[in-house]
């Protein structure tokens, strides 16, 4: 997406230029798979692609969107956003995020204006770079600057986890607000979801994320696996509890522990819990991997953490199986593991600039003789956080 062509459909759209225009990236995560809602540790990095919102005041008492990648307009009143979706009929779309942030806001006496908008990006949707987060984050810093308020970064991803959470439904963590707020060129982050403190850790200057498409469409809110997987986990820690006093939720977990207690947990609830348990402990080894400059280590730790989140976490589907075989028995690929939520959508694989055009070509040709198609391929570097680009 080009800056010129967001300010081009703003014109042509509403006859007049953006007062703004934010930007918010997505974010690939190295480890930490579905453990931020067990205030677990993550390790993700904000990458080179991003979603972009031209926006101005309103002239009416409306709010005006324009979705540019999808073709597609809409509208709601900021003083009177619909209820959450939970609260209405039919599926959430792509209007929630936006309404449901000027309904957040409003919650915390923060009343925003009506705006027109134009948005677009180049994060494929629903693939598992959290591209819901950064159109939140994205038209968040827009809002800020167009009413005049100001609010920290840890205001912004909390802000944001709310709108999934209590807006969408979608029982989420915040670390991928989080990421898209807080992402710095050059450097991956170790966040504590229960202390939100982090830790930035340089990446090698040639490190390239690839970020494979299943092309598999996965929905998150209500009613669906992902917020299963969350119940488990909460139903595991109430049955270790009386055994573990000191345990709040499964990142207080010892692999050991589940060892002697596993007799407590029926299945599927043992198989979460170790899944939880040893995904944390792989993403503080993988940060220990990541400032020493140990990619194969981390690679390796990454496998593990797919493997874990097929056999005991049951997130992964037969696409990105195949995938993340593929890419990571290419030579030149450090390591690969589905990313996101799961259920669909993509795998992110590490590799270096020299060997990405290779590793791109291998998995893709693996992925078309075993489903006669090719998938859609992204080359993604270590990206900035949300900010204003003009205005």
């Amino acid at each position: 997406m080009k800056v010129d062509d967001l300010v081009d459909a703003f014109r042509d759209r509403f006859g007049a230029e953006p007062g703004v225009i934010a930007r918010a990236p997505g974010r690939a995560n190295l480890l930490g798979a579905h453990v931020d809602y067990s205030e677990g540790w993550v390790l993700p990095a904000a990458i080179d692609r991003a979603v972009w919102v031209a926006a101005r005041p309103a002239r009416g008492a409306e709010t005006r969107l324009t979705a540019l990648d999808l073709g597609e307009e809409a509208s709601f009143d900021v003083a009177a956003a619909a209820p959450p979706v939970s609260e209405r009929r039919g599926p959430s779309s792509w209007v929630d995020y936006p309404r449901g942030l000027a309904w957040t806001l409003g919650r915390r006496g923060i009343e925003v204006p009506p705006i027109d908008a134009v948005f677009g990006g180049d994060l494929p949707i629903g693939a598992g770079v959290s591209s819901s987060a950064a159109v939140e984050m994205a038209f968040l810093v827009a809002w800020e600057h167009l009413a005049g308020f100001q609010l920290s970064g840890l205001d912004r991803a909390r802000i944001g986890r709310t709108v999934e959470n209590d807006y969408v439904g979608v029982q989420s963590g915040i670390m991928d607000q989080f990421a898209s707020v807080h992402g710095r060129e050059g450097h991956a982050l170790l966040l504590d979801c229960r202390s939100l403190q982090h830790e930035l850790i340089p990446t090698p200057e040639d490190l390239v994320f690839l970020v494979a498409d299943t092309g598999v469409r996965r929905a998150l809110a209500a009613g669906t696996g992902f917020n299963d997987r969350k119940s488990e986990c909460f139903r595991a820690a109430d049955l270790l509890r009386p055994h573990l006093p000191a345990l709040s939720t499964l990142r207080d977990l010892e692999p050991a522990d589940l060892d002697r207690l596993r007799h407590v947990l029926e299945p599927p609830l043992d198989r979460r819990a170790r899944h939880v348990a040893t995904e944390c402990r792989r993403v503080l080894d993988g940060a220990e991997a990541l400032r020493d400059g140990d990619l194969d280590r981390l690679g390796d730790l990454m496998a593990r953490s797919h493997r874990s989140s097929r056999n005991d976490y049951d997130v992964s589907i037969e696409e990105l199986d195949v995938l993340q075989e593929a890419a990571a028995s290419a030579e030149g690929c450090y390591g690969a593991r589905l990313t996101g939520a799961g259920f669909g959508g993509c795998v992110t694989a590490i590799t270096s600039e020299a060997a990405a055009g290779h590793v791109r070509e291998w998995t893709a040709a693996a992925f078309e003789r075993r489903f006669g198609r090719r998938p859609e391929l992204h080359t993604c570097r270590v990206g900035t956080g949300a900010g204003i680009v003009t205005g």
